[in-house]
């Protein structure tokens, strides 16, 4: 078995290739292929739910396969109104949650993400102000177009809509071909594309403009709204392949999917307190300060403070500074949790020296590692 310091590295050398790499394991991709194909039919909750291989595929993209079962408590997740701060969601301290209900719109299924909103009514403004509209009319035109949106439940309410069609098309420079008829029939094919598919109607088109134009909008191919948005479906997708790469390395080495896992949430990381309320990142933590898990029964601010006057929280946000961090880690956790044969490739790394016993000197070499900020 590889040790921890080596498997790390080897995976996150290139982390591009290790996801592809997973992204081709069979399983992986009969998994992402069903989610990429299905997402887009699912109008409800309960479809959701009882479509398990779509649920549990979200359920792992988000870190939250160990609560599949809970199909009862993930439905009050998805019910939650997170603009409330005293919904379900918002009430749990684990902060996946409020990510999982964020990432699916089954409240409010919009046409738009708040984003895209944004960016069409930028695009608006600045096409309209080039062809010498007044900006109070612009602004009268975008609070009409944001009125207007929130009623649309299909693709249909958006074409039948002219005044939507036209502040839309105004936004993306775009005109559709033929008459008024054939003009909604070709906006249709569009909206109802799939802009990430290079063979797709909106994607085949010699002016890109139109396959921006398509991922602007949220419908799935049947003409409804979605209740993913094309960019969170990907997104989700993406946190599957590497959930799916941290489960596999803990397979073989806890070390090294904890390693993962401090690397992936380390820009979350704002204070001590953001480590003490995760235990895995405690155990990195702990495990590179060379911490004794006794602390933890300290005042919660004493711990917090501790931390923070051990470890410049600052620093993981430079990826140099990380690495080393994790460096240290993964050579600590070695230390302490031999990989079969390759603690001895593990000393001599660190220390120069063969040996198959840690002593007590090799131990003080890795507590030693000099990190920017510790």
């Amino acid at each position: 078995m590889l040790s921890t310091p080596l498997s790390f590295q080897m995976i996150t050398r290139d982390m591009s290739a290790t996801l592809k790499r997973t992204a081709a394991q069979p399983d992986v991709k009969r998994a992402t292929e069903y989610y990429q194909e299905n997402i887009g039919k699912v109008t409800s909750i309960d479809g959701f739910l009882d479509d398990q291989r779509l649920y549990s595929y979200a359920m792992k993209a988000f870190g939250l396969e160990d609560m599949t079962y809970a199909k009862a408590f993930m439905r009050k997740v998805l019910e939650s109104d997170l603009s409330d701060s005293a919904s379900f969601a918002n009430k749990l301290v684990d902060k996946r949650y409020q990510e999982f209900a964020k990432a699916f719109s089954f409240l409010t299924p919009s046409a738009q993400s708040e984003d895209a909103l944004a960016d069409i009514e930028k695009k608006y403004t600045e096409n309209a102000t080039k062809q010498g509209d007044s900006q109070s009319l612009i602004r009268l035109g975008t609070l009409a177009y944001e009125k207007s949106l929130s009623a649309v439940k299909t693709v249909d309410d958006f074409l039948a809509d002219d005044a939507l069609v036209a502040y839309a098309t105004t936004a993306f420079g775009v005109d559709p071909p033929g008459t008024a008829a054939n003009a909604k029939i070709f906006l249709k094919r569009i909206l109802t594309s799939d802009p990430a598919d290079a063979d797709s109607f909106a994607a085949s088109q010699t002016k890109s403009a139109w396959k921006d134009f398509a991922a602007a909008f949220n419908f799935s191919e049947d003409g409804n709204v979605r209740i993913q948005t094309s960019d969170q479906a990907t997104d989700t997708v993406s946190s599957y392949l590497r959930q799916t790469v941290e489960v596999q390395a803990g397979e073989e080495n806890e070390g090294v999917r904890l390693a993962l896992y401090f690397e992936r949430k380390a820009s979350t990381i704002t204070s001590g307190y953001s480590i003490l309320a995760d235990t895995a990142l405690l155990t990195v933590v702990q495990t590179a300060l060379g911490l004794s898990s006794q602390t933890s029964n300290a005042d919660i601010d004493v711990q917090a403070s501790y931390i923070e006057s051990r470890l410049d929280i600052k620093s993981l946000s430079d990826p140099a500074e990380l690495k080393k961090f994790l460096t240290r880690f993964t050579a600590l956790w070695e230390a302490a949790n031999p990989s079969s044969t390759a603690t001895t490739s593990v000393a001599t790394l660190i220390t120069g020296q063969s040996s198959s016993v840690m002593s007590a000197d090799m131990l003080m070499s890795l507590q030693g590692l000099k990190l920017g900020g510790l």
